[in-house]
């Protein structure tokens, strides 16, 4: 009788993913799951993917677990038969080449962890895996490996606890902890930092300063990526007009004592921008290669820090909503951002987004434009400031609204347009 195994390997989503992060396992080894059901999450780019069970079948091996970071197409984990034996699956494990995973599944289905084409195993002896050499080497765990050599232990000295003295990634950091070995409680110091036992040099200053390190997410490293290449190819330039946003603050007030949906300044904002958005075509687009593309609705996007970094949720056609329902929107998608619930298509596609820093505090700052889209507002703290209304100083609040560029498409004049449309519309907020 032949066996199978399956190969559970890093699904890809989109064109742009080279790798994806692990957050959570839903299934342990040795559980038996339907097709379906749920596998993993993992985390790409800006959101967390729901993974499920391409097959149905028991979970025999979890290779990379949570808080990997994997190239698309690696080896995460193995379905297997229960008669398939550990020595078969360390074999498969240790042979896997990764398939092509150029495709692209439909959006919204999270059934993209397609296995590997199933794999019959062998009727006769199992291949020996590279990590059960005749040499005595211990049997070990990829993963277990690759913290070994990170921790700078050398597995041959780790007992294994696992079935027939496998030795687990537990295994390794139990040993390293033990022995002092490469920062095992969460250092990360850099591998034998500590292996002489001679203490560490404190100096005369005080005690030694070793860094907790730690390697980007799939999300902080997709947004490092994406935010170099727009300030390296993007020429950028700035506009900053200061806007009297006392008429503003008066017409929320009368729009939140009528009840219903709260609404907060920057849902104004939001909605204020649409509407000059699609007066000025040439800021509410994008940028592909030398094409142009104008939208006649403005799909805003709403920055909205996590704890992974900044995601960018869009609220489609925000000129053809109300302030109510803009503001109901926006909560509902900044919600989700910070639990990691949406979906690619809520932070994709938008032609414009505004960056508010008004409630840490911050009076000014410039935004870098998100590609392809041509170009970004930046939202200071409302302030009192002294102004000049009717030739007579007057306190108001007043907050500085900056503009970043890109001068490919949008011309000074332009950019200038824009704001201006954008300053009438918080000076008399009824249009809103």
């Amino acid at each position: 009788m032949s066996h199978r195994i399956f190969a559970i390997t890093m699904p890809k989503w989109g064109i742009e993913m080279q790798e994806g992060t692990i957050t959570d396992w839903h299934a342990a080894p040795g559980a038996t799951l339907g097709k379906g059901d749920p596998l993993l999450d993992v985390e790409t780019e800006k959101i967390v993917n729901s993974v499920e069970a391409p097959i149905a079948g028991t979970l025999r091996r979890i290779v990379a677990d949570k808080g990997a970071t994997e190239k698309v197409g690696a080896l995460i984990g193995v379905f297997a038969e229960a008669d398939v034996t550990d020595a078969e699956i360390d074999a498969f494990v240790t042979g896997f080449q990764p398939a092509d995973t150029s495709f692209e599944p439909d959006a919204g289905t999270s059934e993209a962890a397609v296995a590997a084409p199933s794999v019959p195993a062998s009727t006769g002896p199992a291949p020996t895996p590279a990590d059960s050499g005749s040499d005595g080497e211990a049997r070990v765990s990829p993963i277990a490996r690759r913290v070994a050599e990170r921790l700078g232990v050398d597995v041959t000295k780790v007992k294994g606890t696992g079935r027939n003295g496998r030795v687990s990634k537990e295994d390794v950091e139990a040993y390293a902890a033990a022995h002092g070995l490469g920062g095992a409680a969460g250092t990360g110091a850099a591998p034998g930092a500590a292996a002489t036992g001679a203490p560490a040099a404190t100096g005369a200053a005080g005690p030694a300063n070793e860094p907790a390190r730690r390697k980007m997410t799939s999300m902080r490293a997709t947004i490092a990526r994406r935010l170099l290449e727009s300030k390296q190819g993007i020429p950028h330039y700035r506009l900053a007009i200061d806007a009297d946003l006392t008429a503003l603050l008066a017409h929320r007030a009368r729009l939140n004592a009528a009840g219903g949906t709260k609404v907060s300044v920057n849902d104004l904002l939001v909605r204020a921008c649409a509407l000059a958005l699609v007066k000025h075509p040439t800021v509410n687009a994008q940028l592909h290669g030398d094409e142009v593309h104008e939208f006649p609705h403005a799909d805003v996007c709403v920055a909205v820090a996590t704890e992974n970094g900044l995601t960018t949720p869009v609220v489609r056609a925000a000129d053809t909503k109300t302030a109510a329902q803009v503001a109901a929107e926006v909560a509902d998608l900044a919600e989700r951002a910070r639990t990691g619930k949406l979906v690619r298509e809520e932070i994709t596609g938008g032609t414009f987004t505004i960056s508010n820093l008004g409630m840490f505090g911050v009076d000014r700052f410039d935004a870098i434009v998100n590609p392809p889209q041509v170009a970004i507002l930046a939202v200071g703290a409302g302030a009192d400031r002294v102004i000049t209304k009717n030739g007579q100083p007057t306190v108001a609040k007043v907050a500085t609204l900056t503009l970043s560029c890109d001068h490919r498409v949008v011309d000074g004049a332009v950019g200038a347009q824009f704001l201006a449309t954008l300053r009438a519309l918080l000076d008399a907020p009824e249009a809103l």
